[in-house]
């Protein structure tokens, strides 16, 4: 039903409307920026194609197979021993739904380099559902972010591995 991959730079064009599409959706109305669609893409465009060009940074997308239709996608880096989760959307349609959420984090988990010992992610203060998640993923609030919109969450990798083999062994038990 689902494919999971990483995003390849060369790639990066053809699918950019569609991410930000599920990006704009989701977030329009946690953090609007006040500038239109367009400029808001455009900016987005420019700093993901830019960031793509890092080797430790990775884009994963989620296509539905069926209808060929983007139902997410996932952004993270990888820096000596940090795993920094910068961006995780499922298009409103597919969230709650098919365990999306816990096949990207195993094809993460999958792929993840050796090494890997610290978490850490950022999350919007006034989007409650990402503070709770990134709770029960085994992250706690370190501090905040320069501007103070956001918190800064950590935790162990070893924690982010329990919460996923306790997900596995729950769906393996239904």
């Amino acid at each position: 039903m689902f494919d999971i991959n990483f995003l390849r730079q060369d790639e990066f064009e053809q699918y950019a409307e569609a991410l930000f599409s599920v990006l704009y959706d989701n977030m329009s109305w946690i953090a609007p920026i006040g500038n239109s669609r367009e400029e808001a893409f455009s900016c987005w465009f420019d700093a993901n194609k830019e960031e793509l060009k890092n080797e430790n940074r990775h884009i994963i997308i989620i296509v539905q197979k069926e209808i060929n239709e983007i139902a997410g996608f996932f952004k993270y880096s990888v820096q000596n021993d940090v795993f920094f989760m910068e961006e995780i959307q499922i298009r409103k349609s597919y969230q709650g739904k098919y365990n999306i959420f816990e096949k990207i984090y195993k094809f993460v988990l999958d792929n993840m380099r050796d090494g890997v010992c610290v978490v850490e992610a950022y999350a919007d203060k006034r989007n409650i559902k990402s503070v709770g998640i990134l709770g029960k993923l085994g992250l706690t609030i370190v501090g905040e972010n320069k501007n103070g919109i956001s918190y800064h969450f950590r935790g162990t990798y070893a924690d982010l591995l329990n919460w996923y083999n306790g997900i596995d062994s729950i769906e393996s038990m239904k």
